[in-house]
């Protein structure tokens, strides 16, 4: 047992899996506010935006609730990419068997928050939302791992 939970203690950062954890909880927890609820928050969202994009006396007109709301999935999902592979994989060494476990998370958490808004009063689960998400998760990933070269690169050289 020891030495069962010393080796996964060394190929797993602890601290970033729970901020992994906790970054789903907020995710999923987004997902049960009923839909009345949900569209009020992110309408706030465009009307901060629309009134900064104002005051720099930049046009406004584009920020939608749609362009908001898709915009927080791509980031909320790139975020939580960042810390599931920081957490999965802290040396950076990405190795394959440690990939397909992040990438395995990384679609079955989005999955699992569409399917949330299924039961959910005014919302809906899309697959759209779903390949977003991933899409989101992945820029993470990616931005992760190039961090994760350069600093080996430079403590290299």
């Amino acid at each position: 047992m020891g030495s069962t939970f010393e080796r996964i203690r060394r190929t797993v950062s602890v601290p970033w899996l729970v901020a992994a954890v906790c970054m789903i909880m907020v995710i999923w927890g987004n997902s049960l506010i009923p839909g009345e609820g949900s569209s009020s928050m992110s309408f706030g969202v465009v009307s901060a935006v629309r009134s900064a994009l104002d005051a720099l006396s930049i046009p406004s007109f584009w920020v939608t609730n749609f362009l908001i709301r898709k915009t927080a999935h791509f980031s909320e999902y790139a975020l939580l990419g960042i810390l599931v592979a920081q957490a999965l994989d802290p040396d950076g060494g990405a190795w394959r068997r440690r990939l397909l476990v992040i990438g395995a998370v990384l679609v079955l958490v989005p999955s699992i928050d569409e399917g949330i808004q299924l039961f959910v009063d005014g919302r809906s689960g899309q697959v759209t939302d779903v390949l977003l998400d991933c899409c989101g998760a992945a820029t993470g990933v990616l931005v992760r791992t190039l961090a994760a070269h350069l600093r080996r690169l430079r403590c290299a050289g």
